[in-house]
C-alpha cells in the first residue's frame, strides 16, 4: 500500500512536471507570435500613414500616364536621387505574361523602397508605439507578465547566414526570437519577460488544486484505513488477552469448588464436621467470587449501553479515604503500608460520593495488586487552582511508555504473555476515566518500569 501511494505521488508529480513544460512551450510560442504580429501591424500602420502623408503632399502627381503609380522618392527633385521607375506593363509583358502581376511586383518593390528610403520616424518613437501594440497583443492572449523590449544592431558582414539563424534560435523560454524591426539600420527587436512561472502556475491553478485535493483525499483515506487496520489488530490482541484472563479468572473458583466437593465425597470429610464446614465456606467464597466477576462484566456492559448519571453532593474526601484504606487493610492477605497526606483539611467538595469513591478504590486496588511483597501506597489529596487533586502512588512494577495511552481503554491490560499472576479484566481504569470525565476532569499517569506508578485525578470544584 505504501509503495502504491508513493507511486501515485510520483506519477502525479511527473504529470504536473510535463504539463508545466507544455504550458511553458505554449507561452514561448504565444509571445513569439505576439511580437511578430505586433511588428507586422506596426509596419503596415507605417505604410498607411506614409502614403496618406504622401498623397496629401503630392496629390494627383502620384499618377503617371496611363494611371501608373510612380515610386515615391526621398526628395522633391529628380536629380537628387529620386527614384523614378516607369513600368509599362504592356511593353514588358510578353505573350505569356500577365500584365497585372508585373504591376503588382513593381508596386511591392516601390513600397519597399519607399519604406527604406523614407525612414522619417526615429527608432525610439517606433519602439514606443511597438510596445503599445505588443501589449495589446499579449492582453488579447491573456498574458499579463511584465516584459521589456530590447533592440540589437546586427552587422551581417563576415557573418554566415546559418550561424546567424542559429544565434536567433538559441534563446530561453522567457525570451522571444530576434525579429527584424528596421531593415534600413539592421535593427532587430526582442522581448524579454520576467520568470513566466507565476503566469503558468496561475493558468494551471485548477489543475494544481484538483491534483492537491485528490492527493490529500488519497492520503487521508490511506491513513484512515491504516489506522483502522492497526486498531482492529490491537482490538484482536485485547480480545485474546481478555479471553485468556477471563478463562483463568473463572477457572480458579470453579476448580476450587470442584476440589472441595470432591474432598467431601471421596475423603470422608462429611464425617468430620469441622472439615465439612471449612470446605463449604471455601466453596461459598469461591462461588461468591465467581458471581462478583460475572456481575462486574455485566455492570461494565450496561455502562457502555447507558450513560451514568452523577448525583453530586457536598462530600468529605477524608472520610472516603479513611474508608478505602480501612477496607483494603482488612481484606488484603499481606501487609500493606499506607500513607495518606491530607492537604484539604475539613473542606467539602461537590462530587458524586459513590462513583468517586469507587474510582479511587480501583486505583488503590491496582496499586496493591501490581506491587511486590511489601506494597507501599501513598495517597495525597489537595485543592490546587480550583481543582481537586487526588494522587495515588505505588512502588509496583510500573507501566511501559508504549502502553500508557491504552491502559484506560476497556478490556485493555498490559500484555504479560502466558503469565496471569495478577487477576483482572482491564475494566477498572476504564471505569475510573469515565467517572473522572463525567466530573469534567481528567486523569493522567506517570510511570516507569520497576519504579512504580502515580495516577493523578483532577476534578474542578
Amino acid at each position: 500500500m505504501c509503495i502504491c501511494i508513493l507511486g501515485i505521488y510520483m506519477f502525479q508529480g511527473y504529470w504536473l512536471y510535463n504539463s508545466y513544460h507544455i504550458q511553458l512551450e505554449q507561452f514561448s510560442k504565444d509571445i513569439n507570435e505576439s511580437l511578430r504580429t505586433a511588428v507586422y501591424n506596426k509596419q503596415f500602420a507605417d505604410v498607411r500613414r506614409y502614403f496618406r502623408r504622401f498623397n496629401r503632399e503630392h496629390g494627383d502627381s502620384l499618377r503617371g500616364p496611363g494611371g501608373d503609380i510612380p515610386p515615391p522618392g526621398p526628395g522633391p527633385e529628380e536629380g537628387e536621387g529620386r527614384m523614378h521607375v516607369m513600368v509599362d506593363a504592356n511593353d514588358h509583358a510578353g505573350p505569356h505574361q500577365n500584365p497585372s502581376r508585373v504591376y503588382a511586383d513593381t508596386l511591392a518593390r516601390q513600397i519597399s523602397d519607399f519604406l527604406l528610403l523614407n525612414n522619417i520616424t526615429s527608432d525610439s518613437v517606433k519602439l514606443i508605439k511597438l510596445d503599445s501594440i505588443f501589449s495589446a497583443e499579449l492582453h488579447g492572449r491573456q498574458i499579463k507578465t511584465d516584459f521589456r523590449l530590447d533592440t540589437f544592431h546586427i552587422n551581417f558582414e563576415g557573418f554566415a547566414r546559418e550561424s546567424f539563424r542559429d544565434s536567433l534560435r538559441r534563446r530561453g523560454p522567457q525570451k522571444t526570437s530576434k525579429i527584424p524591426f528596421n531593415p534600413a539600420s539592421n535593427l532587430f527587436v526582442q522581448a524579454v519577460f520576467q520568470s513566466p512561472m507565476q503566469y503558468i502556475l496561475a493558468k494551471m491553478l485548477w489543475t494544481l488544486v484538483g491534483s492537491f485535493v485528490l492527493l490529500v483525499l488519497t492520503t487521508i483515506c490511506f491513513i484512515y484505513m491504516l489506522r483502522t487496520i492497526l486498531k482492529q489488530k490491537k482490538l484482536s490482541e485485547v480480545k485474546n488477552d481478555f479471553i485468556n484472563n477471563m478463562t483463568h479468572e473463572l477457572k480458579t473458583p470453579i476448580a476450587t469448588v470442584y476440589a472441595a466437593v470432591e474432598a467431601m465425597q471421596n475423603f470422608n470429610a462429611l464425617n468430620d464436621q469441622r472439615k465439612t464446614q471449612t470446605y463449604l465456606d471455601i466453596s461459598k467464597q469461591e462461588l461468591q467470587r465467581l458471581s462478583d466477576l460475572v456481575e462486574k462484566v455485566l455492570h461494565i456492559a450496561s455502562e457502555e449501553r447507558e450513560e451514568i448519571e452523577l448525583y453530586k453532593e457536598e462530600t468529605d474526601i477524608n472520610e472516603i479515604m479513611d474508608t478505602i484504606i480501612t477496607n483494603h487493610q482488612l481484606k488484603t492477605n499481606r501487609p500493606v503500608q499506607f500513607r495518606y497526606d491530607n492537604l484539604i483539611g475539613e473542606r467539602l467538595v461537590n462530587v458524586d460520593r459513590t462513583h468517586l469513591s469507587n474510582a479511587i478504590n480501583n486505583l488503590v486496588d491496582n496499586a496493591i495488586k501490581y506491587s511486590g511483597e511489601l506494597p507501599v501506597v501513598n495517597i495525597r489529596s489537595s485543592i490546587e487552582n480550583g481543582n481537586l487533586i487526588v494522587r495515588v502512588k505505588d512502588n509496583g512494577i510500573g507501566i511501559p511508555k508504549t502502553y500508557q495511552e491504552n491502559i484506560f481503554d476497556t478490556f485493555f491490560r498490559v500484555p504479560t504473555g502466558n503469565l496471569h499472576n495478577v487477576k483482572g479484566f482491564g475494566l477498572g481504569l476504564s471505569y475510573v476515566r469515565k467517572i473522572v470525565e463525567l466530573h469534567d476532569g481528567r486523569i493522567t499517569v506517570h510511570s516507569e518500569p520497576d519504579k512504580g506508578s502515580e495516577f493523578i485525578i483532577q476534578i474542578p470544584v
